[in-house]
């Protein structure tokens, strides 16, 4: 449970876990666009006014699952961030606050969504985005010396990217582990471009140094 969610009714709260449950369970039975309202409020046992007022929509519930993922992902933030430096130089904050953003997405969404069989990955991943960057705002978590106008852009090339290698790795045949994939988006997090240069020249030393071993 988020930390925001202590301030919600006890009653509301059971409520909606029982419908995101509800619809969790749905999940590994149908395909998305085949489970409807009726279906959850009949697996939670409520009715479908329960549902209309806590989600409104389908789309609403995907909205809400999102926004609980992002929610988890940022209290384990906070927590991490709360324990840096308040000296710690502005570049160096501003990349440890995306290295651990990238840890927290790897060990709780990415498995959120590989749970979740017969959900369209490319769906909860573009609404966590969408929510992340909203809530980040709510949560006053951001960095004051970077410009208001150009954050937007910031946040959605850092996250954006963080989020698509995981959207690329859930869709693919996942012959690379997500642990390697953990450690692409830090090298490009920490060290941008410089990594896939260090790794190219690593891949043409080694094929220089076969060459060489061959004509020996």
């Amino acid at each position: 449970m988020s930390r925001n969610a202590k301030h919600i009714d006890r009653r509301v709260l059971r409520s909606r876990k029982a419908i995101i449950e509800a619809f969790d369970r749905l999940l590994e039975e149908k395909e998305l666009d085949q489970i409807t309202v009726s279906a959850i409020a009949r697996e939670a046992n409520i009715d479908r006014k329960t549902f209309y007022v806590h989600f409104g929509t389908i789309d609403g519930l995907l909205d809400a699952l999102a926004e609980e993922r992002v929610d988890e992902i940022l209290d384990v933030m906070e927590d991490a961030l709360s324990a840096a430096s308040p000296d710690m130089e502005l570049e160096v904050a501003v990349a440890k606050f995306f290295d651990i953003a990238n840890q927290v997405v790897c060990t709780k969404l990415v498995d959120s969504v590989c749970r979740r069989k017969s959900f369209p990955a490319d769906e909860l991943l573009t609404r966590v985005l969408k929510s992340f960057k909203v809530k980040l705002v709510e949560r006053d978590m951001l960095f004051a010396q970077i410009p208001d106008d150009l954050l937007e852009f910031h946040l959605s090339y850092i996250m954006g990217g963080i989020i698509s290698i995981y959207k690329s790795w859930v869709n693919s045949n996942r012959s690379v582990s997500v642990e390697q994939v953990s450690q692409i988006a830090h090298e490009l997090i920490m060290h941008g471009l410089d990594s896939l240069k260090a790794d190219l020249a690593g891949k043409k030393e080694g094929v220089e140094n076969r060459a060489f071993a061959s004509s020996c």
